[in-house]
Order: C-alpha cells, then structure tokens, then sequence
C-alpha cells in the first residue's frame, strides 16, 4: 500500500529523471488494476479523475463533466480503491474545487490521510468554454476556486499539478506555486494540427515559466496521441513530459 509521499521528494526523483533526459510519464488511472500495470510499467505518477472511471464504463470523457454523480465522492471512493493496490508510485487525485457542498481543505486532508500524495484540479470549469465559464463565475462558481485548492494542497505538502487551458490559466496556476502545470491541448473535434498545438504549448510554457521557472511542465491532450506525436512537442518545446 502506497502512503503519502511529501511533495519536495517526489519533485526531487522526477527532477532527477530530467536531469538524465528522460520524459516523465503521467499514467491516468481509474481502476486498481490500471494503476498495478501503469506502475508495473515505469509510470512516474498515477493520476486518476472522474472521467477515467466514465471511459472505463465504455463512456466518452465529458460525462464527467456533467451532474450524473458526486465528482469528489467518486474520486474518494477511486482513491479508497487505488491507493492500496499500489506500491511505491506517487497517487494524485482529482478534484472538483468549486463543489459548493464540499469542504475543500477537509477534503484534501482525507485525500492526503488516505495516502494520496498530489492533486489535479478536475473536473474544470475551464472545459465548459468561454461564454458558460462567465455564467458560472457570476453565479461564484469560479476557477479562482481552482486556483485556491491549488494554493491549499500545497500548504499540506501535497503536489500540485493542475491543468491549465491557456496562457492566462498557467499564469495564474504558476502564482499559486503549482509544481507542475499539465498544458491540455484541446478536445474540440476537428483537433489541430500538431504545428498548431506545439505553438499553443509554447505560449503556455513561456507564460507560465515568466511566473516561476522551476514549474515543470506536461503535455496532454489534442492531437498528443502517440509516442510520435509527443516526440515532436517535447523536441520543439521545453514540456519535460507526457500524460
């Protein structure tokens, strides 16, 4: 069973890896079977949400992003599951930050006594789009809130590895002191192209490194699909990883 692990010796191991060359390796997992393999196989952290769990009923991803279920129950509940399944490997959990029914501080305690040892902050309202996140954040359901969780985990020694859209999302995550700012490169279909994303990520890279320098930063989503795909990103930008 994997106990938390303090963020300063995780960021510590996994610096160490950059330092040789290597990527490092985000495996999502939803399931303790997935997270025994992913671990089996070298995975550098576990990260498990709510639309893991969804695309593991044979469902798309943005189910979870609509109110079918409790997000930070089921994430509990994933956490309860995969943390004793798992050896030695780092668990980052999701969490819904802008649940309004949730004590979020109480949350990230649980979370850590569990043996969690980072979070990301998922699900997003950032996945909702421009005109209904200003909805939501007029009614207070803000990622500012997001951005709070981010600055919270932290101050319990957790690892903070939040998403961010854009450049303004990096900028604000970096502020926070995230320690790993994961770029997520889109989801709309038809998705850009791979010379579109690679000048996406390196306008989110450089907002968020203009912050803080040391924040290390991950690739994810759109046209990132493969090992090819990812080898022109991480060679034309300066991602030191994969999710």
């Amino acid at each position: 069973m994997v106990d938390f692990i303090p963020r300063e010796e995780i960021l510590s191991n996994l610096r160490k890896k950059i330092d040789a060359g290597e990527p490092i390796v985000i495996a999502g997992v939803s399931l303790g079977e997935t997270a025994k393999a992913a671990e089996a196989g070298g995975a550098d952290l576990l990260l498990f949400y709510t639309s893991g769990r969804y695309r593991m009923m044979g469902r798309g991803s943005l189910i979870g992003m609509l109110p079918y279920e409790n997000a930070n129950k089921l994430s509990l509940n994933m956490a309860i599951e995969i943390t004793p399944v798992v050896e030695k490997t780092p668990v980052i959990a999701g969490v819904c930050a802008t649940d309004p029914f949730t004590s979020i501080r109480s949350f990230l305690g649980k979370l850590k006594e569990i043996g969690v040892s980072g979070v990301i902050n998922y699900p997003t309202i950032s996945m909702y789009g421009e005109e209904f996140m200003k909805m939501l954040e007029y009614q207070g359901i803000t990622y500012e809130l997001e951005v709070n969780m981010i600055k919270d985990a932290k101050k319990l020694g957790m690892l903070t590895t939040p998403y961010a859209f854009s450049a303004e999302e990096a900028e604000k995550m970096a502020r926070a002191g995230a320690d790993i700012i994961i770029i997520h490169a889109g989801y709309k279909r038809p998705l850009p192209s791979i010379e579109e994303t690679i000048e996406k990520v390196r306008k989110i890279v450089e907002a968020a490194k203009k912050v803080n320098p040391n924040v290390l930063m991950i690739a994810h989503g759109g046209p990132i699909v493969d090992p090819e795909s990812f080898r022109k990103v991480y060679e034309k930008t300066d991602v030191v990883g994969f999710m």
